[in-house]
């Protein structure tokens, strides 16, 4: 008797190898797969403007990753409350000081440029159809920087208006790199400040716009993060205490999905080997000085050094050095 449903989907096709470069950007869900790629050696950048929600704010910071000249310095940085903001990155970047947050992003834009144009793999993560605009420019924010809402308009992006931007987006992306396959998400994250009816909403314009964007462009995957969580999930035992974010059961289940239907099954095997380093990372021992540790010690040192030659281009540094 099975008592939820088991959502099926394609595998992607062109399966991800540890030899790739992959580059995510958008939510804080991309954050946590990004996150995971990472911990497990993939090559990875990870949102370089910081976490972004919408689907023009983070076109917006694509295009300028492939054109960081693109970056208006005047009409994006701002002072509030004591600190420089941009009205493009996410508050993590905010600083006391001008100068050190525009060396800080353009630092980012020319790395982000870098990596770009050499990713195997794009991963973005839409989380919300909803923006602010500020009303005397009518420019879409990635983030509100605690401003008051009095100076934003708030409105639920058209469909149409996601595509267009993307179709324009998409063709630079593939003309500058060609061979750049794109996997897409939407993040299952609900945004309850807007209202369940309204995130509901929010959440079907992204997923309208998304297919027709994968119906006119090849070589593309879909990963149904949102699915997974609404159809299989199904459970506010799945949620965080906030009731809208994924908990770490969820992002690990999750997780176990994306590397049995993205990565090939080499890349499979060697994950776990790293997750079993991870693991043997965060042992603690109650007696570090104990000839069985030393030994347990010696034994990773082997394997890490095992794994550093057969993949080479990846960094062990940190684990050879903890387990010498």
């Amino acid at each position: 008797m099975e008592f939820n449903y088991k959502y099926n989907f394609n595998h992607l096709s062109t399966p991800i190898k540890y030899s790739h470069q992959l580059f995510a950007i958008g939510s804080c869900f991309a954050e946590n797969i990004g996150k995971l790629l990472s911990d497990h050696k993939f090559p990875t950048t990870l949102n370089p403007s910081g976490i972004l929600f919408n689907p023009i704010s983070i076109a917006n910071n694509i295009e300028c990753y492939l054109h960081p000249d693109l970056f208006n310095e005047n009409e994006n940085i701002f002072q509030h409350q004591g600190l420089y903001h941009s009205w493009m990155h996410h508050g993590s970047f905010s600083s006391d000081n001008e100068s050190s947050l525009k060396v800080s992003i353009q630092q980012k834009l020319n790395l982000a440029n870098q990596k770009l144009l050499a990713a195997n793999y794009l991963l973005i993560t839409w989380g919300s159809a909803y923006v602010y605009e500020i009303k005397e420019s009518q420019k879409i924010v990635a983030n509100c920087h605690k401003v008051p809402n009095t100076h934003f308009h708030k409105r639920l992006l058209s469909v149409n208006e996601i595509v267009n931007h993307y179709n324009k987006l998409l063709r630079q992306l593939l003309s500058v790199n060609p061979n750049l396959r794109v996997i897409w998400s939407i993040s299952p994250v609900k945004y309850l400040k807007d209202g369940l009816h309204q995130n509901n909403l929010s959440k079907s314009t992204l997923l309208l716009a998304l297919d027709q964007l994968l119906n006119e462009f090849p070589h593309q995957y879909y990963f149904p993060a949102y699915e997974l969580v609404q159809d299989e999930l199904r459970d506010y035992r799945f949620y965080a205490e906030d009731f809208a974010h994924p908990n770490n059961l969820a992002i690990k289940y999750i997780w176990e999905k994306f590397i049995t239907s993205c990565l090939e099954d080499n890349a499979q095997d060697t994950l776990l080997k790293i997750a079993a380093l991870n693991q043997a990372m965060m042992h603690k021992p109650l007696q570090p000085k104990t000839s069985s540790y030393q030994i347990f010690r010696q034994q990773q040192q082997i394997k890490t050094q095992a794994l550093q030659q057969e993949f080479p281009h990846l960094n062990f540094e940190k684990e050879l050095a903890f387990f010498k």
